[in-house]
C-alpha cells in the first residue's frame, strides 16, 4: 500500500505540473492497459502503452485550469488495489469549479501498473475485485 500512496501523490505532482513523462515513466510498465469509465466516449475500447495512457491523461485535463487529483483511499484487494480518487479544477470555457470522485481497480507487476480500470462507484470497483461494501 505504500508503494501505491507514493504513487498517487507522484501523480498528483504530474497533473499539477501538466507533465506525465516522469511518473509513466516510473510508475507504469510500457505495455499497460488502460480500461475507460464504462459509458464514457472513450470506452469502445482498451488503450495501452505510454503513449495511450499520456493522451489520456492529456485529454481528461485539456478542459480543467487548475487540474487536481488525489487519492482519498486505499483498499487492499489482493493482486489488485481499489482507489478511490478524487478529481477537481476549474473549467477553461466556463470558469466553473468541478470536482468529481471516481474509482479506480489498479494491477501492478514489480511496482509498474500493468492494468488501471476505471469505475463510477466504490461498490462497482469492489465487485470488479470480487468483493463487496
Amino acid at each position: 500500500m505504500e508503494r501505491a500512496r507514493k504513487r498517487y501523490k507522484a501523480l498528483s505532482l504530474a497533473v499539477r505540473a501538466g507533465d506525465f513523462d516522469g511518473f509513466v515513466r516510473d510508475y507504469v510498465h510500457p505495455d499497460v492497459e488502460w480500461v475507460p469509465l464504462p459509458g464514457s466516449p472513450d470506452s469502445v475500447a482498451v488503450q495501452r502503452g505510454h503513449a495511450a495512457v499520456k493522451a489520456r491523461f492529456a485529454a481528461m485535463l485539456e478542459a480543467i485550469d487548475e487540474p487536481r487529483i488525489e487519492a482519498q483511499e486505499f483498499i487492499d484487494a489482493g493482486d489488485q488495489t481499489v482507489v478511490a480518487v478524487r478529481m477537481s479544477g476549474r473549467g477553461k470555457a466556463s470558469g466553473v469549479e468541478v470536482d468529481g470522485r471516481l474509482f479506480q481497480v489498479v494491477t501492478e507487476d514489480h511496482d509498474k501498473l500493468v492494468r488501471v480500470e476505471w469505475y463510477t462507484s466504490r461498490a462497482e470497483a469492489l465487485k470488479a475485485v470480487g468483493m463487496t461494501e
